[in-house]
């Protein structure tokens, strides 16, 4: 006697939905890990500044500076700035992948 099997097979590691939910998942704990940090390290340069707008361009510098031979909290600024950036990225394209290919 014959069994009824569902015709869709089972998902798989490279499945486009299955690697778009991982990349939602991964995307958004690692723009959760580093926004704080971010928020954190940014009021900390503004607020070590003399005046709001010398604690801006103090951002801005720690943003600009050259990422490699970097210390300090400027560098801290630049390296979670960019894994929050790199966390945003993660999410928007897997929740790309999800509502597409789902």
């Amino acid at each position: 006697m014959s069994q009824r099997r569902s015709t869709f097979g089972a998902a798989t590691a490279t499945d486009p939905a299955v690697v778009g939910r991982r990349a939602t998942r991964a995307g958004l704990v690692l723009a959760a890990a580093t926004l704080p940090l971010v928020v954190g390290t940014g009021t900390g340069l503004v607020v070590d500044a003399p005046t709001l707008a010398a604690g801006v361009d103090a951002v801005l510098a720690a943003a600009n500076a050259p990422l490699v031979g970097g210390y300090g909290r400027a560098w801290l600024f630049h390296v979670s700035a960019l894994g929050l950036l790199a966390g945003c990225w993660l999410l928007g394209a897997g929740l790309l992948l999800d509502g597409v290919f789902d």
